[in-house]
C-alpha cells in the first residue's frame, strides 16, 4: 500500500478496506463502491489526511459513509471536500502531491459517462 501510486476501491465493503496511514502522500484513492450513510471501504484516518473530491457535495455529504462516519476530530464538513470531479477535469484544480487525494464516488453515473465523453474527444483533437 505505502508503495501504490493508485488505489482503487468498488466493494460493499461495510468496513474500511485497509489503513490510510499507509497511503504514501501524492498517491491517489479512488472510492466507487459502498455509499451508503453507515457503509465505507476507506477509514476516517485516509479521509482526515487527504486532499477529498466527490461527484457532487450534497450528495456525498448526504451518502457517503467514507465522509459521514467521525474521525477522532469530529465529522467531516464541507469545507473538508476541496472540490468535484469536474473541477479536476476542467484544471480548475490542480491536485496536492504533498498528501494523498482521495475521489469518492456516490454512484452517480451520468457524470462519468461525461467525464470519459470528454477525455475521449480530448485524444481525438490531440491526434
Amino acid at each position: 500500500m505505502a508503495k501504490a501510486d493508485l488505489v482503487v476501491c468498488c466493494t460493499t465493503a461495510r468496513e474500511p478496506l485497509f489503513d490510510g496511514a499507509l497511503v504514501a502522500p501524492g498517491a491517489t484513492v479512488v472510492a466507487v463502491g459502498s455509499h451508503e450513510p453507515d457503509a465505507r471501504e476507506t477509514d476516517s484516518t485516509l479521509v482526515a489526511r487527504s486532499e477529498v473530491y466527490v461527484e457532487a457535495r450534497a450528495a456525498a455529504l448526504r451518502e457517503a459513509g467514507d465522509l459521514l462516519v467521525p474521525t477522532a476530530e469530529g465529522a467531516i464538513d464541507e469545507d473538508h471536500v476541496v472540490g468535484n470531479i469536474a473541477d479536476l477535469v476542467t484544471g480548475r484544480r490542480t491536485p496536492t502531491t504533498d498528501r494523498p487525494r482521495f475521489f469518492k464516488s456516490v454512484g452517480m453515473a451520468w457524470e462519468d459517462l461525461a467525464v470519459a465523453g470528454a477525455l475521449y474527444a480530448a485524444a481525438l483533437a490531440e491526434s
